[in-house]
């Protein structure tokens, strides 16, 4: 891609080092409009297979391409004969859609890629109308996230392609639980807005399209009136408040309306009813480093995708651990012992004490109102048993003793109980693995069932009700091996090997999702590492991630799941203020 000047392909075709290539030209390929390009085949071979098939069956000196405009082919030949796509607003859709068309995946990418980047209030609508029918553009689900987020100022004044706004695109919007208003009166302005643009085809949508209100979000009298009086309704041959029984028991609040809903038991699009709220967020902390400084930048997620985040801090350090308890996020840079407390709701730092005795690499987990570090080294670089509890409320750390001593690796909170996992003291002749576990109803710590898999190292993980010790290595190799604990059965059984050695394994659910990866920072890596894999639960298998997806550099984040009803509510009212800026995260 280029923002320098762009120069037709006859001007590049016919000076500098392809003027004197002319004479070699064994084609000529011809648009709808009358226009003529002179080209080399084999270099229109080498970076299209639609070329290459053509050529195959013995193209003639002249061929036509059909649906595609001189301009468009113009700036695709530029590409094929320097390598620089000139792209702009204007011309991108165009050069996507001939780029498909010929078959030339690398600069459908960088179409596809520049497009995403300059989506605009003006252009969304526009682009979802275009990316909607195409499925190898891939283009639908990031415009569509767009408009989700952006959905308020988008139908603040009237939108470039709405006469062409498919009724599909248009419901699945107003259905969104995440759709970007402060008000439900939004929603309404675009269903006139929607509407008008074609009245007489689009009337017979009117009594749908308004079930799709969340009334039951706020009572509004003068909005309901305002609804009933207007000409799409009360002079709408089509137009019969027609709600099925569910979406009518939010409307009983409302006198106006429910005196006017005929009832009834079906409808052909079931209404939403609840909330416009997702069920989880994230909050982010995203490491960076540069010539100037270092540290981690705090963002809390739009919902619970993770494709546009709010920007709310910075700290001047790596965050490897993050806890939260009510509104509250514990940010920990466990290598360098440094502890940080976040009220996300008020986005200012509270004062938190730190950990009182010195030591690094630790693991950190919450139990109930409580926080517990784990394990760790000294500063001599011995490994240390010590379990530290911090109470919030009283803003102090508190030491604890195992049952048993032990080299923790891993800890974890499952079923209101503390896992820790690793192996006996080193001190002892012959190590062997151990798994305890901390009761806080009784306030002690039992010996449970241990792993079976000897190794040094390894991550742990909690994910659907059971744990997890994967990786790690053992006195000879790395260990490829994933063992499952059942806590109710109190047994660890084994699981398909991962399908390629961590130097320094990491395990984290992310989305739902099991993932493992190395945790070397790109920034530190001295050695090539194998990619993320994500456990398949349904297959048994292990699932390599794809570069293409935003999870594929994961070991740049730390992620917190901010789930709390009451917490999500307060953070989506915060997310739907306007003036919010988003930034959007193509790749973690």
């Amino acid at each position: 891609m280029s923002s320098a000047p762009k120069k037709s392909f006859p001007e590049i075709f016919n000076n500098g080092k392809w003027a004197d290539q002319q004479k070699f030209c064994d084609g000529c390929l011809l648009t709808e409009d009358g226009t003529k390009f002179n080209v080399h085949r084999v270099l229109l071979c080498q970076c299209s297979e639609y070329f290459r098939a053509l050529f195959c069956f013995g193209m003639r000196h002249e061929a036509l391409i059909p649906g595609i405009e001189s301009s468009t082919l113009d700036s695709i030949l530029l590409y094929i004969y320097t390598g620089v796509a000139y792209l702009d607003t204007k011309n991108v859709w165009d050069m996507m859609i001939a780029s498909d068309y010929l078959l030339m995946d690398d600069l459908m990418e960088k179409c596809r890629s520049f497009a995403v980047q300059h989506l605009t209030i003006r252009n969304c609508i526009l682009s979802l109308n275009i990316a909607w029918p195409i499925d190898r553009l891939a283009l639908f689900n990031d415009c569509f996230r767009y408009a989700v987020i952006h959905f308020q100022n988008i139908f603040s004044t009237w939108v470039e392609g709405i006469d062409d706004f498919p009724i599909e695109i248009f419901r699945k919007l107003l259905k969104s639980n995440s759709l970007n208003i402060t008000s439900e009166r939004f929603v309404w302005e675009a269903i006139v807005m929607w509407t008008e643009a074609k009245k007489s085809a689009r009337l017979p949508y009117v009594s749908e399209l308004v079930t799709y209100l969340r009334l039951e979000e706020e009572v509004d009298e003068e909005l309901a009136q305002e609804i009933l009086s207007h000409h799409l309704i009360n002079v709408n041959p089509y137009c019969f408040l027609y709600l099925n029984k569910q979406f009518n028991y939010y409307l009983t609040k409302c006198t106006i309306l429910n005196q006017h809903v005929k009832y009834a038991n079906t409808f052909d699009q079931i209404s939403p009813v609840g909330p416009r709220a997702p069920k989880y967020m994230h909050f982010v902390a995203h490491h960076f480093i540069n010539s100037r400084k270092y540290g981690s930048a705090l963002y809390v997620s739009y919902d619970d995708n993770l494709d546009f985040w709010r920007f709310v801090g910075e700290v001047h350090f790596f965050i490897d651990a993050v806890v939260r308890i009510g509104q509250f996020i514990y940010l920990f840079n466990t290598w360098d012992n440094v502890v940080f407390a976040f009220d996300i709701i008020e986005e200012t730092w509270v004062p938190m004490a730190s950990l009182f005795a010195p030591r690094y690499n630790y693991h950190v987990v919450v139990q109930g109102e409580e926080i517990f570090a784990l394990g760790g080294d000294t500063d001599s670089h011995f490994s240390t048993t010590l379990v530290s509890r911090y109470v919030p409320r009283l803003n102090s750390w508190q030491s604890m003793n195992l049952a048993y001593s032990m080299v923790i690796y891993g800890a974890v909170v499952l079923n209101d109980l503390v896992y820790a996992v690793g192996l006996s003291e080193l001190q002892q002749e012959e190590q062997h693995m151990m798994c305890q576990v901390y009761d806080p109803a009784t306030d002690n710590w039992s010996l449970v069932a241990a792993p079976n898999v000897y190794r040094r190292s390894f991550s742990v993980v909690a994910y659907r009700d059971r744990i997890y010790a994967i990786a790690g290595e053992n006195t000879e190799n790395y260990v490829k091996a994933v063992e499952e604990y059942d806590p109710i059965l109190n047994v660890w059984q084994s699981l398909p090997d991962l399908p390629c050695e961590y130097f320094v394994s990491n395990a984290i659910v992310v989305q739902e999702k099991l993932i493992v990866y190395d945790n070397n920072h790109e920034d530190t890596r001295f050695y090539e590492v194998p990619p993320p894999v994500c456990w398949d639960e349904e297959s048994q298998l292990w699932r390599v991630i794809d570069e293409s997806s935003p999870l594929h550099s994961i070991e740049r984040y730390t992620f917190c799941v901010l789930d709390d009803c009451r917490l999500v509510k307060d953070l989506t009212a915060k997310n739907r203020r306007p003036g919010t800026q988003w930034e959007r995260r193509p790749s973690l």
